[in-house]
């Protein structure tokens, strides 16, 4: 496949969603229903979803539609309960038709406990991976309760992502297309790599997303700093006959896309542009062969014998790609050291790069939908190729 699914005929916004991208209340029960029967079979009672500080939002906001960067969320068998402070209950009431409680006067944690033991609920599961080791002090302090490890309760639903989940990857990939084409017509030598990450942040936001990655900066490497494959950008300036590998992207309600260009100021060197098609060949040889049940390290092998068979194969320091969604790295792991097995509704991105000292690094990176009956792109649409500043 090559990308028919988002292709215009199923919405008004050509990604086969409605043009707002929003979740309905039907998705947000189904996925309650799904989440109590991880609960039902782990033989406990309840999950507690903390967010603190903005850590975890996304799995709160996932379940029920909440922004709000303070918050827990108890889901209990038979009813669940969002949690908050006065500063987010009228936000909580527009965003969710879930149950909302304002935290007591004894603090979010206080307020939870107290929901959990009015429930009596004996045995309950937390998302280690996501909270801070005080927060478990606290709630493991507690007498009658058994603690289970829920980390991947939620992270399993997200993995498996609907059309209109996809759809958000989709439409935050057409505004880094704009703003990319937006860069192009105001590089130009001179301009440091804080300044082209700051341009193209403010034209991915002023073309319509909601934010780009948050605590993640854009990857701005240029010149031999390219070399660098997480070259976080600089006040280094960009001179004429450098390229600059910019690795980007935006969200799109709640949803993050995650693409990689290489863009020229002046004449491309040959070899760059001999590695650069060499990385086309092997992100396209990997994609044709996306699908479920391939295992992840599988994928890996395919690009990295395309990049081994020209004699690089040292130079591709990376796994091939991850999991991607309401956070920048989810599962699965695209490496050549990953047990992982594709399944249908992962979106991943496929990424190979080349890196020599001395000289220079490139990476191509897109991400893609596993169907059915293989893959689709869903960044296609931003601007490909070696691009030249105009």
């Amino acid at each position: 496949m090559s990308g028919e699914l988002f292709g215009g005929t199923m919405g008004t916004s050509g990604t086969g969603m409605s043009p707002a991208g929003k979740e309905s209340g039907d998705v947000f029960s189904v996925r309650l229903s799904n989440l109590r029967e991880k609960i039902r079979q782990a033989g406990a009672n309840a999950l507690v979803v903390f967010c603190l500080e903005g850590r975890n939002w996304e799995n709160v906001y996932y379940l029920s539609g909440f922004k709000g960067s303070h918050s827990a969320l108890v889901v209990g068998l038979d009813r669940c309960v969002l949690v908050t402070d006065g500063r987010y209950l009228r936000q909580a009431a527009e965003q969710t038709s879930l149950e909302i409680a304002e935290q007591g006067s004894g603090g979010l944690i206080s307020s939870v406990l107290e929901i959990l033991q009015n429930w009596k609920a004996g045995k309950v599961a937390l998302e280690y991976r996501r909270i801070l080791h005080s927060v478990a002090r606290s709630l493991f302090g507690q007498t009658g309760m058994e603690w289970i490890d829920g980390s991947s309760f939620v992270e399993d639903l997200r993995r498996i992502k609907t059309p209109a989940e996809a759809g958000c990857v989709a439409r935050a990939g057409k505004l880094c297309a704009a703003a990319l084409e937006e860069l192009l017509l105001v590089l130009e030598p001179g301009m440091t790599e804080r300044q082209i990450a700051a341009r193209l942040e403010f034209s991915i936001r002023m073309n319509g997303a909601e934010s780009t990655w948050g605590e993640h900066e854009f990857i701005v490497a240029s010149g031999l700093r390219s070399a660098l494959p997480h070259g976080t950008p600089t006040d280094k300036p960009v001179c004429e006959g450098e390229w600059i590998t910019l690795d980007f992207g935006a969200r799109v309600d709640g949803y993050l896309c995650d693409v990689t260009r290489n863009i020229v100021i002046g004449k491309v060197p040959s070899l760059a542009l001999s590695l650069h098609s060499l990385l086309e060949r092997a992100q396209e040889e990997a994609f044709r062969h996306v699908r479920p049940g391939i295992r992840t390290s599988e994928v890996d092998s395919i690009a990295r014998s395309v990049i081994s068979s020209a004699g690089y194969g040292q130079a591709f320091t990376h796994g091939l790609g991850h999991g991607l969604g309401l956070e920048l790295h989810e599962a699965p792991r695209i490496s050549r050291f990953s047990d992982d097995v594709l399944q249908e509704g992962d979106v991943v991105t496929i990424e190979p790069g080349v890196y020599l000292s001395g000289f220079g690094g490139l990476r191509v990176e897109d991400d893609c939908l596993v169907t059915k009956t293989g893959a689709c792109w869903l960044t296609k649409n931003v601007p490909g190729g070696f691009l030249q500043a105009l």
